[in-house]
């Protein structure tokens, strides 16, 4: 070869590596910026959910942080003093003239109903009914026909109603603290009172009722400054609990009721017993912004079937919050302008509280030129609230609480995030203004145990529906007791330490009536212990297969253990009492115990103890519901199975045992 054929041969191998070399490089840049790029998002996406899921720190508290005038008296008036509702002449004489010499209105559009706002022609014949036919003594009277009293708490007097049962000795009666919204007031709990403080055949107990007007709202004082929010409001009701001698007690609400009920829950969960709320919502939790987003391409998948329309079609009900919320932006931004006009014309005030109680009952009424306000309400009853405005000229300060929940300072405390393990139950109307799916409500409520779905009533539910109301809130409590009662630490002399306990047998547990039971009655039994749930997908096959398991093996010494625990996306959420309903039902023969945490800081010792000696594939942690742990005849757990073991499928691993 010549040495020019040579060279030209070394060229073409000099012309062609660099090419080679630069897709190659090519290739291997472009994997590295893929790769970094995943990291990258990976890294963001477990950024965002951290922010979702991560609750913020309890705020800091100040007992008592002064809200009324200065200089504060250093011989503050702790005493609580009685207090009666007064319409006096010059207030009812000063509102008969206003009403006599009022404007003429103007008409309402042809067939507009409420679509507008208030109807005009139907707001004559409300102020005339006022003006001439509320019988102003008699109404004095009847808002007087429970105790009132009023107490100074942080500088602030605090009116509230104080019911007490008339009731045996040996009946317990437990205190319920019961809060209101706007725009009503104490006056909607009237049709409850007499309802919850008498003696029901089918409980054990009765409630004392303690029922404030909310700080600026009614016969309470309202705060002098900036900075009185939910949060505020929930410590100051705390020590009014306090003040009348109630270091425990329960907790009744709607609407602004709800929010700061919630609140005391979540700051004071050793001082409330539980929370039963008619407005059961989560009003700034970022999950639940997108779960309903997602659950309006897929409804089936956040609620059931038959209430759906609850929720969707989104943009229906979006569209009906953009038309009925405005009054909210006004009172969150300028409560005092809007407030200016309603003190200064009960005309306005009373067209301004009543279009809610009509709107908020049902959504469909303000197609009637009545806005079917009377087909719920008698016009004595709406007056009676609209007097509470009036008399106490509270429309302004009362509107101010809007400005205090939604602003900048408070929606930083992002109450809605904080956990909440206060047993709580709530009551969905048909009507009410939004509705979440108990799914939702678990976001927060750790310990959320049933939800009443009733197919009639709006939002005022203890006006609308007091009876219903009523025995929703006896259920409640009832249930909050039993919860309470299966919660209960037994005595450390009595119970084993799952740290060092050698077999099941130095363990306590509770039957489904709450008796004690030592699980050395069990002794040279095969025992086959498992937490199980009502409402699992697994529910079915497994009670069968565990029925089944125990027909056929129950005569050579097996014994089955079953433990309901609510743990596991809250499929177990009724009372003991549903619960062994349930197991009737099912013709279950085996044992079943009181509900129990498997998980967490209240995991039962007993379940404490069979995690540490028969540990899990990926961790010791109990995975879901119906895990199941095989116990041999000496008491000493020897084997563990995951919820995906069918019952039928142990047969051979106890036949080793038995």
């Amino acid at each position: 070869m010549s040495k020019k054929g040579s060279n030209k041969k070394q060229n073409e191998r000099k012309t062609h590596h660099p090419a080679s070399s630069s897709k190659s490089s090519s290739f291997f840049l472009t994997g590295k910026v893929f790769f970094l790029l995943s990291i990258l998002s990976a890294l963001a996406s477990f950024y965002v959910y951290k922010i979702l899921t991560t609750p913020p720190d309890l705020p800091a508290l100040d007992l008592e942080q002064w809200w009324g005038p200065y200089p504060i008296n250093q011989k503050r008036d702790l005493s609580i003093r009685p207090f009666e509702i007064e319409f006096s002449d010059i207030i009812v004489n000063d509102l008969r003239e206003r009403l006599l010499h009022r404007r003429p209105f103007v008409p309402p559009l042809e067939d507009a109903g409420f679509t507008y706002g208030f109807n005009s022609n139907f707001l004559n014949k409300v102020l005339d009914y006022w003006q001439n036919n509320y019988n102003f003594k008699e109404r004095e009277r009847f808002l007087n026909q429970y105790n009132h009293f009023k107490t100074n708490i942080q500088g602030l007097d605090v009116h509230y109603i104080h019911v007490k049962p008339r009731t045996e000795i040996s009946v317990k009666v437990i205190p319920l603290l019961m809060l209101h919204g706007w725009p009503g007031s104490v006056r909607e709990f009237y049709d409850v009172i007499p309802l919850l403080t008498r003696l029901r055949h089918e409980y054990k107990f009765v409630f004392e009722l303690i029922i404030p007007s909310l700080p600026g709202y009614g016969f309470s004082q309202a705060p002098v400054r900036p900075g009185f929010g939910p949060l505020e409001a929930a410590t100051l009701l705390r020590n009014l609990m306090h003040r009348i001698g109630h270091k425990q007690y329960y907790i009744q609400g709607g609407d602004f009721g709800h929010v700061i009920g919630s609140v005391m829950a979540t700051v004071f969960p050793g001082e409330v017993l539980g929370f039963h709320t008619n407005s059961p919502l989560l009003m700034a939790h970022p999950l639940v912004n997108i779960y309903t987003v997602l659950g309006s391409l897929w409804p089936r998948a956040v609620v059931a079937a038959e209430l759906q329309p609850r929720m969707f079609p989104l943009r229906d009900h979006l569209a009906a919050a953009l038309e009925e919320t405005g009054y909210l932006h006004i009172q969150a931004t300028k409560p005092d302008t809007i407030g200016l006009a309603l003190t200064d014309s009960p005309s306005g005030l009373a067209a301004y509280i009543l279009e809610k109680f009509s709107t908020w009952t049902d959504f469909d009424n303000k197609r009637a030129w009545d806005g079917r306000l009377i087909d719920k309400y008698s016009l004595n009853d709406l007056l009676d609230n609209v007097m509470v405005y009036w008399v106490s000229n509270s429309i302004t300060t009362s509107m101010r609480l809007y400005a205090e929940t939604f602003n900048k300072r408070n929606l930083a405390l992002k109450m809605d995030m904080i956990p909440t393990s206060v047993p709580t139950w709530g009551i969905k109307f048909k009507t009410e203004i939004a509705y979440q799916p108990d799914s939702f409500l678990r976001l927060k409520y750790s310990s959320y145990l049933h939800s009443t779905v009733v197919e009639d009533g709006g939002h005022f539910a203890a006006l609308e529906n007091a009876a219903i109301l009523s025995d929703d809130v006896f259920e409640a409590v009832d249930t909050f007791i039993q919860f309470h009662g299966v919660n209960n630490i037994l005595q450390p002399e009595t119970q084993g330490n799952p740290d060092t306990a050698e077999s099941i047998y130095e363990f306590i547990v509770r039957d489904l009536q709450g008796n004690d039971v030592k699980l050395d009655k069990y002794r040279g039994k095969v025992v086959l212990i498992v937490n199980v749930a009502s409402q699992c997908g697994l529910t079915d096959k497994n009670y069968l297969q565990l029925n089944e398991l125990y027909d056929k093996y129950s005569e050579k010494g097996l014994r089955i253990l079953a433990f309901p625990c609510n743990q596991f996306n809250g499929q177990e959420p009724g009372s003991h009492r549903q619960i062994f309903s349930f197991t009737k039902e099912r013709g279950v023969q085996f044992d079943v115990f009181e509900k129990v945490d498997v998980n967490g800081a209240n995991t039962h010792p007993l379940w404490a103890f069979l995690k540490r000696t028969q540990s899990g594939t990926f961790g010791d942690f109990i995975k879901w519901s119906f895990s199941k742990f095989v116990i041999d005849k000496s008491g000493v757990p020897v084997e563990r199975f995951g919820p995906n073991v069918d019952p039928k499928d142990l047969e051979p691993e106890l036949l080793k045992y038995l």
